[in-house]
């Protein structure tokens, strides 16, 4: 709860069934199917770029000015003197949750010195162009399952075209700041073209750089591998796979116990499959089997 003496309120709450959703199911069944519509006491517009910098999946809107964003699991629309909000069982959820949003909102009013706005405006690009700047293999290098799934949370804002580094270059960046007045209330912005260049030569070369030591951890990584597999061949009786995971742990100093835990195995067969290694290494100590692991790349 805001230390300060609340200044936005609410009135005229209003809750009400929400679409077609209660008219499906009987009454008695129905749970967090109401909508709520209500006024605020002032004006709240300033407040957006604040709201927008500290909540869940803001999106701010400039014409006409609201803002949409999640808070406590609910989904809340703002204007700049009413709202609405849902999903709710009852008049009484709905109810708490408004004193709960409205304690919220008065934290944020009181301590805006602290917050950084975030006056970046939601706009929905088009899905179907985006795809047309993407490969269409659904390569997966972007991190989503899918292009389209890429473009759509590029299409909302939720991504960044760099994650895809098969889209093409954009011809023309601008940046956007914003003109406001003595009370934060947003004017106007201005925009600025911007030589962004350099710095994505340099992100190219960083992103190459980074590739070449993958490939090379990867090669090495596999020549190690290849060693391992030559000295346990050239052993009377090769290790099973169990044996190299046990030997593993062990030359990395873990006790029995803790052998047994991570490889679900009692202390007991543990202490079974040791014996078989020292057996199988000519050797009679951890020390021994641990030296031999390191030397022929186990680990």
């Amino acid at each position: 709860m805001t230390k300060h003496h609340p200044i936005i309120g609410f009135h005229s709450l209003r809750v009400c069934a929400m679409g077609r959703g209660p008219a499906t199911r009987p009454a008695d069944t129905l749970t967090a199917c109401m909508m709520a519509g209500f006024d605020l006491s002032m004006n709240i517009e300033s407040l957006f770029p604040y709201i927008n910098a500290v909540t869940k999946k803001a999106e701010m809107f400039e014409n006409p000015p609201y803002i949409r964003f999640e808070f406590d699991h609910t989904l809340c629309v703002l204007h700049p003197d009413k709202g609405f909000a849902s999903p709710f069982d009852d008049n009484v959820d709905a109810r708490d949750f408004m004193m709960r949003l409205m304690a919220f909102l008065n934290d944020i009013y009181y301590g805006k010195e602290r917050i950084t706005p975030k006056y970046k405006l939601f706009s929905q690009a088009d899905i179907t162009l985006i795809l047309k700047l993407l490969p269409r293999t659904n390569c997966n290098d972007c991190g989503f399952t899918t292009c389209m799934a890429f473009a759509a949370m590029l299409g909302r804002q939720q991504t960044i075209p760099a994650r895809c580094p098969h889209i093409s270059r954009p011809v023309q960046e601008k940046a956007v700041f914003p003109i406001m007045d003595k009370d934060g209330k947003l004017l106007s912005t201005l925009t600025l073209n911007v030589d962004n260049t350099k710095n994505i030569n340099d992100l190219d070369s960083a992103r190459q750089y980074i590739e070449t030591l993958q490939n090379k951890i990867e090669q090495l990584s596999g020549m190690k591998k290849d060693l391992r597999d030559e000295a346990n061949r050239q052993l009377q009786t090769p290790l099973s796979q169990r044996e190299i995971d046990v030997l593993q742990m062990l030359a990395l100093g873990s006790t029995n116990a803790e052998i047994g835990l991570l490889l679900y195995i009692s202390p007991h067969t543990v202490k079974s499959h040791i014996n078989h290694i020292f057996n199988k290494l000519g050797v009679n100590s951890r020390t021994q089997a641990s030296v031999w692991a390191t030397q022929h790349h186990f680990v």
